[in-house]
């Protein structure tokens, strides 16, 4: 069980989970990562660099993505996107297809449907994408239980951050549109729209909080997240309802749910 001290409410891996259900340290109120299981397990079986070793309880501060992992506006690049494709011609990509194809940097999932990449193009297509996406922001939403996740764990004293692609500027406008001021204590956006890495902003993230990175862990919805996470030294949850299908998610390390009500239900 992943449980939340200082709150009656309690976080855990559910028994629909596979890798939950498969892991030996579960249910017991002990560290997963003290129990070894016989099949293939995110929990127990690590790559180098440790991922999630501690219960939710234990970590004193939270590092969240925003697109994908917070916002719910998969659907939305989706549709930009395929706007794109229509005004040049192309074939659109349907949601399914767009969760398989997406990874960072942005500029592959363009290559992936055929546009030309050349550092001019590439400009001009994120301008068009991000006019499309921008004026129809406001339709998305937040994750179902977003909101009461980040207040829970504030209200049991863990801090938050966030840590994304999204362009520095918009992403501090856009988080009082979803009634999230005052919850983060750092926010750390892009230099630009063309949505590259973070590793680099990743490994100062932290310095600047001044929190250690084996009281952090870093939640987000992208095997990138995670690479991420590996480059600020701190564990890592990901949460398949966003950019990444759940297949590509899996087999990387890294434990993964398939939404909040997975860690909130009791």
């Amino acid at each position: 069980n992943i449980l939340l001290s200082g709150s009656k409410k309690k976080f855990k891996f559910t028994s629909g989970s596979t890798r939950a259900r498969n892991c030996l340290g579960r249910g017991n109120g002990e560290s997963l990562a003290d129990k070894k299981c016989l099949t293939a397990c995110p929990f127990c079986q690590r790559p180098p660099n440790k991922i999630m070793r501690r219960r939710l309880a234990d970590y004193h501060h939270i590092v969240w993505d925003w697109n994908g992992t917070l916002l719910d506006d998969t659907w939305l690049c989706c549709e930009s996107l395929n706007l794109l494709l229509a005004e040049d011609g192309k074939a659109s990509v349907d949601p399914e297809r767009y969760r398989q194809i997406f990874e960072f940097p942005v500029i592959k999932v363009y290559q992936a449907v055929g546009f030309s990449t050349h550092e001019d193009d590439f400009h001009a297509l994120s301008v068009r994408f991000m006019h499309a996406y921008e004026k129809r922001k406001a339709e998305c939403k937040l994750h179902p239980g977003a909101i009461e996740l980040i207040d829970a764990l504030k209200s049991s004293g863990k801090t938050h951050s966030i840590l994304s692609a999204y362009e520095r500027v918009l992403l501090e406008n856009t988080l009082p549109e979803f009634g999230l001021s005052g919850r983060f204590s750092k926010l750390c956006g892009g230099e630009d729209i063309h949505a590259g890495s973070k590793e680099n902003r990743a490994r100062v993230h932290l310095h600047d909080l001044g929190v250690k990175p084996a009281d952090t862990l870093y939640v987000g919805d992208t095997t990138h997240d995670l690479e991420s996470a590996r480059a600020m030294g701190v564990d890592c949850l990901l949460v398949a309802h966003g950019y990444q299908h759940r297949s590509k998610l899996e087999g990387h390390g890294a434990p993964v749910v398939d939404n909040f009500a997975e860690l909130t239900q009791a």
